[in-house]
This record gives structure tokens, sequence and C-alpha cells, in this order.
């Protein structure tokens, strides 16, 4: 026995009562909440037929009754039922006496052949809940022992072994559905109940439809209301009998062929009647004819010239919302109606996965002037061909995208290539049989080693030999310690929102963005020039990595030996020792994080500036004072220094390679060996005002952790 907490509220109020020898004024029974016990279900492979799922319930003689999708209606359950596609399935237990078990919930799978995902819900407010226990409890304090309204005006029209029901609704606030029994009456002089069987059809739905019924035999059907605690009503009863003949009869069809446009369904009818008066459908539409028929959203069929017991409808799809439930009513000229449902899944607007960047090879031969590219296509069953377009790039920049070739293999060799040319770019989309177009894939090749190869939107920063310079106040370049920073390409602004979700296909940010003139700034399009933040060292690497493998270069990172961050696993959410003992190529060509002194180096500007570019803060940053610390500002909105870098003091803290720790002169240029914290550079929009900002300061951050911080990307010069 499950009881509700206020019970034991009301019998210490009932006990103390008893201790003082008084009694109340008015005397309520309040009694003890007995629950059917929750369906539960098992899965059985059924082979190719799919999977068979049954149902039980451990309460003795209860009755489960079970919905499929989005059905309205609940019918009984008498044996194990067979699925050949996903399917959710709803169930509770009725016992009479006590109270109706909480709706159990089971998703099945086609795939694993088993039910993937449970859950239990409160039949009064719809929540949720791992446990049945806690569906119960949900709305258990309110002890409703009060029979609900009976419903009104109810009505049995008798079709051919069916008969549809009507009626209105009760009016009470808390109905659950309307249990719906019916019997067949002897012809003898007793009445002797021959079957008998029930559904239950849900609120709103105000009559269902009978069917399997026998012609000829006189039936009496009984609808009680029942509310969400499980009450039910006294019921009134309608009579009738099915015959043959008096009705008619809807057949659907569509074909089976999957489609991105349109799909016709054929709406064929029979009926003893001259001809069809009125058709329509509407999706998710009632099933009681008369109710369709007059609803005013439901949309008419077109009916074919030459027969007019045959009709069609098109359904015109812009994506996959399209499939589902479509109801269909007809009315004919004798007065009949009839409703028939049919399930759309026909509508595929899925394209197939992308080419994997990774199983891309190239092999340029100078000689031949051609590029030859081979990959593997994608293992998707409606996968049909690949279209290929490209760019070349040179010193003016990119050319004008080629029109798409269509390539049904997996190999392509381009002729007639320029060996004057930086690279070419190559921009691969897988494509469906439908049409259904991947997203591109962007795969560099390069084809000139002698041209400097400037990547959109960095600027070069300058070779140094730095030593002896304690004059430029730093923790970095301090004296004894003899530095060389190659040339590299420094990004001219942080990684922006814009650029992240672009290449990883989310924004993790959670700082507040605006622009320049302190307006807040939401949705993707308008914060896509605000600095990325929340982005950990560890986020750092798996950008830059997988950013150098989209665009055909050598990724700088290994982390156990991988370079492709797909290899890694997911990204830790603690200190990590394997992806502490990364390592980095500072060869390669791919993008990567500055060190240290990289860093200061180019936020100096080869000026000796207080901060990035000016003595006065307000002019290069966006910190405390001047952002109310509210949130990041649009990039590239202050004054960049004399290398053409905004943003390198405020904004956001920015990640760089090295370990962070003391500095002496025999620190290598890539700082101290190990470490717990990695090192940050630059203040942010939210630090401790103007002090962080400057040029000279260090912050640290253990690589896990995210806070407002983001980063700027380098690469090789050389």
């Amino acid at each position: 026995m499950k009881k509700t907490r206020i019970l034991a509220v009301l019998a210490a109020m009932a006990m103390g009562l008893a201790v003082f020898g008084c009694k109340a004024e008015t005397e309520t029974e309040y009694v003890d909440k007995v629950y059917a016990e929750a369906v539960t279900f098992t899965a059985e492979d059924a082979g190719e037929a799919g999977v068979n799922v049954a149902m039980s319930t451990a309460t003795e003689g209860a009755v489960i009754y079970y919905t499929i999708d989005k059905s309205s209606e609940s019918l009984k359950y008498s044996e194990p039922l067979t699925f050949s596609k996903d399917t959710e399935i709803k169930a509770f237990a009725v016992k009479k006496g006590i109270e109706n078990s909480p709706i159990s919930v089971a998703k099945v799978s086609i795939k694993t052949k088993t039910i993937t995902e449970k859950v239990y819900v409160c039949a009064k407010c719809q929540k949720e809940y791992k446990t049945a226990q806690e569906a119960i409890d949900c709305c258990a304090e309110t002890l409703d022992t009060t029979a609900p309204a009976d419903v009104t005006e109810p009505v049995a029209a008798a079709k051919d072994s069916s008969v549809v029901l009507t009626w209105k609704d009760a009016t009470d606030e808390d109905i659950f559905g309307y249990l719906v029994s019916w019997k067949a009456e002897s012809t003898g002089r007793a009445l002797v109940a021959l079957e008998k069987d029930s559904l239950i059809a849900a609120k709103g739905q105000q009559g269902c439809v009978v069917t399997g019924l026998t012609n000829g035999t006189k039936y009496t059907f009984t609808v009680k209301a029942m509310d969400t605690s499980g009450n039910t009503s006294g019921g009134v009863t309608v009579k009738a009998a099915p015959k043959a003949g008096e009705t008619l009869k809807i057949s659907l069809s569509v074909p089976e062929a999957k489609s991105n446009t349109s799909v016709t369904v054929t709406v064929n009818i029979t009926t003893a009647a001259e001809k069809i008066v009125d058709v329509v459908y509407k999706k998710d539409g009632s099933e009681v004819a008369s109710k369709l028929l007059a609803d005013s959203s439901a949309i008419p069929a077109v009916k074919d010239i030459t027969d007019n017991k045959r009709w069609t409808f098109k359904i015109t799809a812009t994506d996959e919302t399209a499939n589902g439930n479509y109801t269909v009513a007809a009315l004919d000229s004798d007065g009949r109606e009839e409703a028939a449902q049919i399930t759309i899944d026909n509508f595929d607007f899925t394209p197939p996965a992308k080419v994997s960047i990774s199983a891309i090879k190239d092999v340029y031969s100078s000689d031949n002037s051609s590029i030859t590219l081979s990959w593997t296509n994608p293992a998707d069953s409606d996968f049909d061909h690949v279209e290929i377009s490209y760019t070349f790039t040179d010193i003016t920049g990119d050319s004008v995208k080629s029109k798409a070739e269509v390539v049904t293999g997996t190999e392509k060799t381009f002729e007639g290539i320029d060996g004057n040319k930086i690279r070419y770019t190559y921009y691969i989309a897988s494509v469906d049989k439908l049409g259904n177009k991947s997203n591109e894939v962007k795969y560099n090749v390069s084809v000139n080693k002698t041209v400097s190869n400037v990547p959109e939107g960095f600027v070069k920063i300058p070779a140094a030999s730095i030593a002896e310079t304690e004059s430029l106040s730093s923790e970095v370049f301090v004296s004894g310690r003899n530095l060389k920073i190659a040339s590299f390409y420094m990004s001219d602004h942080e990684v922006t929102r814009g650029e992240y979700k672009t290449l990883m296909g989310k924004d993790p940010s959670s700082a507040s963005a605006y622009d320049k003139d302190g307006n807040r700034l939401t949705g993707d399009d308008n914060v896509k020039n605000n600095p990325v933040n929340y982005i950990s060292w560890y986020d750092a690497l798996v950008y830059c990595n997988t950013r150098s493998i989209n665009e055909g270069l050598t990724p700088c990172y290994a982390i156990g030996g991988k370079t492709d961050p797909k290899d890694w696993g997911s990204v830790p959410s603690s200190s990590n020792s394997t992806w502490n003992a990364a390592t980095c190529d500072f060869t390669a060509d791919g993008y990567r994080l500055p060190t240290e002194a990289e860093w200061e180096w180019a936020a100096r500007g080869g000026e000796s500036y207080k901060y990035a570019g000016s003595d006065t803060i307000g002019d290069v940053a966006w910190y405390k004072e001047n952002t109310n610390d509210t949130g990041t500002r649009d990039v590239k909105t202050k004054k960049a220094n004399a290398y053409g870098l905004y943003d390198m003091s405020g904004n956001v803290w920015e990640w760089c390679w090295d370990w962070y720790g003391s500095i002496s002169g025999d620190t290598a240029s890539t700082g101290p060996g190990s470490g717990s914290n990695r090192c940050l550079r630059g203040g942010s929009w939210n630090s401790y005002g103007a002090y962080d900002a400057q040029v000279a300061i260090r912050g640290s951050c253990n690589p896990n952790l995210r806070h407002y911080c983001g980063f700027r990307l380098v690469r090789n010069a050389n």
C-alpha cells in the first residue's frame, strides 16, 4: 500500500483531537490510496519482423491499456505486440477499487531490438520521472474521491462491423479520459453478456470508433468519465447494432519511395451510395469523421475526374516534420461518414555523412600539371555521389569557386593545375539519391612551396633575438634568457564565436555579448564577432588540430602519439595527465597557440607602451571599467597595436602553450618543463581592471578550467 504524505498529517490531527476529547464540527473521510503496479515492458528479437514487446503488471486482475506513438485512444492489451519501426509505447494498469498506475513510457528501438529508454509519467500533470513511485508521489497530495460528472448527449452511429460513438465531454477540470466498454446482447429471453471489451478515449476527443463488431448483433455501450485520481462516473449507455453495407470504407495508399518534395496519397472509397460528397484530410486530425468534416482547418482532397470514388491529396514538405499521422474523412450522398488514418514516413531531408577529411589523399604532379584526389565514400545506404568544386589561391587572394562536378567513384584527377599558384582548395559534398547534400569538406593542396602563404586574417610578426632585456620590465624577457623568436603569423583577432561554431558545431560561450556601443546582442548571427569564451586549454588544442586537418595542414599537437582529435576521446573536465603530456611540433604548418614569449613579443608590437598599442587603456582594450563588467565586445572595435593586432589587451584572457612558473635565464623558449597551470595573457572584460591588461602581466589557470578564457591562433611563417 502506497500512502500519500498528507495522510500522516491528518492522522496526527485526528490523534490530537482524540487526546483532548474534542470533536471536529465537520467530519471528512480521507481514504488511503492504493495504486496498481506500473506496467513493465520486455523486448524480444523477432528477426526480420522486428521486435516483440510484452507488457505486464504485478497487480493481479489489473487490465493494461496502451497507446502507440501519437494515437489518441488507449487499447486494451491482450498479447505481445510486434513492431517493425521505432515506436513509443505508453501504458498504464487499471483495476476496480484502486487507483490507476502511473503511465509507463517505453521507446522501442528496431536497431538494437531493445527498450532504449523508459520513464514514468504522472497522469495528472504529465511530469516525467525515473521511477514509478516518484510519478505516484508527484500529485498524490490531492486526495480526490469524488466521482466526476458523466458525459452528455451520447450518440451511437452503426457502421459496417463498427459503431461510431460521440458525446460531449464532462465539465470537470480533472478529467483524464473516458472508459468505453461494450457487450453484445443475446436474442434469448435473458440478456447475457456474450462478449465484453473496453478502451479508453482521450479527453477532448469527444468520441471514438469501436471496430471488430459482429454485424446484426445489438451492443450496449457504456461511457464512464475517469478523472486523474482514478475516480469514475456512474456512466451513460447507448445501444447500436452494426449492419453490413450501412457504411462506407476508405482505403489509403502512398508510394513507398522516399521524397524530399511531395507525396501523393490515394483515397479509394467503397460505398453503396451514388457518389462521394466530400473528402478532407488533416495531419493529426480527429478520427471521428463528423468532427473532421466540420473542422475548418481540414484540407479538401481532389476528386478524380473519371472516378468519383477515387480522390487524392498531395503533401508538400520542406522538412521531416511533414511525416506523421494523417486522418482522412469522407461523406457520401446518403449521409454516411467514415474516417481512416495513414502514417506518412516518406519524407527524407537528412543529408548523407560528410566525406571524412582524414580519408582524403592527394597526389600533385608538377610534370603532368595535375592533382589527383582520392577518398572513401560515406557508408549511408542512400549515398549516391559526391560533388567537387575548387578555388585556387595566389598573391591576390582566392579565385571564384568553380562549378561543382559530379563524381560517382572515389577518385578524381584535375588537369591544368598551375604550379605558380599557392594552393588549390577543394570543396567536397556528399549527395544522396534524393539530392540531399551534406556540408562541404574543405581540403587544401599546396602546389608552390616558394610562395609566401599568409593566412587570411593573420599578420606576420617579425623574428627577434632578445637578451639582457631588464628594461622591458618583463617576467618573460628576463636577464640572461637568450630568446630567439622565429617569424610567425598571428591572427589579428581572438577566435570568434562564429568561427568556433562553424568548425566545432557549437558555441560554448557563457559571457553576454555586446557591440562596441554597449548594445546587448543575441542570436548566432549577431554574436558571431564576439570572442569565443568559456574555453579550456584542452578545448583550444582540439580546435587547432581540427582546423589544421580541415584545411589540409599538418597538425601541431599530438596526444598519446595521435594528431586527430577524434582519437583523443572526450575533452576532460578535470586535470588529465594524458592531455597534460600533449606535445607540440613547432615545425608543422598547422594552427597552434603562441608561446608566452611569442605572445608578449607580438603584444608589445615593437613599442614600449604599457598596454598593447597605447598607454591609454581605453584606446585599445575592453576591460572592467568600460564594459561595466557586463560581457565581451565585438573584436577589432578598439585600436590595433603597431603589428596590426587587436584586443591583445582586454576582451578575453588568451591561452598560451607554456606551463606557468617562474622564469630564469636558462628557461627554454617554450617555458617551464612542467607545472599545474597553463599561461594566460592579456586580461579580460571582467578581470581586475586595467592591471591585467598590461602587456607584461602574466595570468594562469588549470588547463581543464574555462571561466571566461579564449584564445588566438598562430602559424609558422617559415
